[in-house]
């Protein structure tokens, strides 16, 4: 947000540490989409038949603020853009791993790849990177706290024409539905600061159903549905699109962790 000069400052003190530059992206705040035409942005019945609980306005403008983001990386033309929210904090060196990214920077067109978070257990290390493990997995660790994202996977995502119904964590999990490569670290280089607090994360909490039996019963459903999606459309790099540059661009290394 435009007012939270603290966390702008802190930004601009952390990737100043690593001679980083940068652009600051306003935030969207959730109160001003408390409007009679809420109903075209987020579809509360594809909401209950997609996810466990209601949104709140906070979770619904932070999905259009990276989308905002990513309309921005279609239109300035550039491959690539690392994108970080305003509590990303590096847990490691990330400079040999961008100036990579910088000269093979077409190899990233047509994926994301998630620096915050560990990966599931099924998993396959694509290929080594710089000073890093590029991983495939079907379990996506939640959180958008910071990534790679090229220019057409950016397109990709914005292409599809629906209302909100689930956080942008989660909506890119789903990797049958957009269809766009997901990657992960095998150790994360970024994490949340944990000093800063969430108003999303607050949200989420007060959007949660009262009665602990219904909230048992739409996690069920909600988890029953994300499992069979995910059996169903088993990982084959080979045959993911998007995914030939980057594995043509050095050894691959095909193993697992």
């Amino acid at each position: 947000m435009p007012k939270e000069v603290q966390r702008r400052r802190f930004c601009e003190a952390e990737l100043a540490k690593f001679g980083v530059t940068f652009e600051f992206s306003d935030a969207i705040p959730g109160h001003k989409l408390d409007t009679p035409n809420l109903h075209q942005i987020y579809d509360t019945n594809e909401n209950r038949t997609k996810f466990k609980r209601p949104l709140s306005l906070n979770e619904v403008a932070c999905t259009l603020g990276h989308r905002q983001i990513w309309q921005k990386l279609v239109d300035s033309g550039d491959p690539v853009w690392l994108v970080l929210e305003d509590d990303a904090t590096f847990v490691k060196d990330p400079r040999s791993f961008l100036d990579a990214m910088h000269d093979c920077s077409e190899c990233f067109e047509s994926v994301m790849i998630k620096l915050d978070g560990v990966p599931g257990k099924n998993v396959q290390v694509l290929k080594e990177f710089a000073d890093q493990d590029l991983v495939l997995s079907d379990r996506l660790p939640p959180r958008t706290t910071g990534y790679i994202i090229g220019r057409r996977a950016a397109a990709q995502l914005l292409e599809i024409d629906a209302p909100i119904a689930r956080p942008v964590d989660i909506d890119l999990k789903f990797y049958w539905e957009h269809r766009v490569p997901i990657l992960t670290l095998a150790a994360p280089m970024i994490s949340e600061r944990e000093a800063l607090g969430s108003s999303i994360d607050h949200g989420r909490k007060e959007m949660k159903p009262g009665s602990p039996l219904l909230r048992f019963a739409r996690n069920l459903v909600y988890q029953a549905k994300y499992t069979h999606g995910r059996l169903s459309h088993p990982l084959n790099p080979d045959r993911i699109e998007g995914l030939g540059p980057l594995l043509r661009a050095g050894n691959k290394v095909r193993s697992h962790v």
